[in-house]
Formats: C-alpha cells, structure tokens, sequence
C-alpha cells in the first residue's frame, strides 16, 4: 500500500494514496457564509471548485492556523482539499506493518505505523469523508 505522510500540528499522518489526485501549495480561498468551523472555503482549481476542510479540527487536535500544503482528494467524483502543515514523504508500507486500533479509540484512523522510530497515524479516509458528509 503506498501512502503521503503529511504532519499536522507536530503529528505524522498518512493516508492511503488511493484517493489522492494531487497535492498543491496553499492558495487563496473564499470563506463560505454560515459553514461549520471546519470547513475553511473554497478554492478554484482549475476550474473545479474544491472545499477545503480543516482536518485538525475534524481529527480534534489543536488548530495552529499555519498550512502550507492542500491533499486533494477524488472522492466519488466530489473534490475535497485537506489542509496539512506539510506532506514529508511518500512510502510503500504492507498491511501487516499497520497496528489496527479499535474502532472507538478514534474512527478516523485505523491504526498506526512505526517508521524509523516515528509513529504515523493512518487515516481511515473512507470513514473520514463518512464522517464529513454526515456533518454536512
């Protein structure tokens, strides 16, 4: 399975590449009158408007307003933009090297890795864009 390795807020996550298109600097976005907190606008993408979602807020780890890079993600023909800090890497990891965790430590991840003694966070992305469609 290969996967981009993003950090967010000091914390090392993956997500499967799978449902990634490509991956952009930030860029300038229109606010979105009356949306949840965490969704932070909307961007023009080569004509394709993406809403960008704060991912720190949807995984509830501290929000420090500094991202430098969008994820973004095709999901259903839907184009979604996660905000990260910065995207460090790409790896191929096996599944088996994926420690699952329970479903109700959190939802959105579905286990951790261990990489050269840096423990990465697997995003569930199909439970993640779940949980982002059911918020909307």
């Amino acid at each position: 399975m290969q996967v981009i390795v993003f950090s967010l807020n000091e914390k090392l996550f993956a997500i499967p590449t799978n449902k990634v298109s490509e991956i952009t600097k930030s860029m300038p976005l229109i606010k979105v009158p009356n949306a949840p907190d965490w969704v932070e606008g909307l961007i023009n993408l080569r004509g394709n408007v993406v809403t960008l979602i704060n991912l720190s807020k949807i995984l509830f780890i501290e929000d420090k307003l500094c991202y430098n890079s969008i994820i973004i993600l095709n999901y259903e023909d839907d184009l979604l933009g996660l905000l990260v800090d910065e995207v460090e890497q790409v790896l191929n990891i096996k599944e088996e090297q994926i420690q699952i965790l329970k479903k109700e430590d959190n939802q959105n991840i579905m286990g951790i890795v261990d990489i050269n003694n840096k423990i990465i966070d697997v995003i569930d992305i199909e439970k993640l864009v779940e949980q982002i469609e059911n918020k909307i």
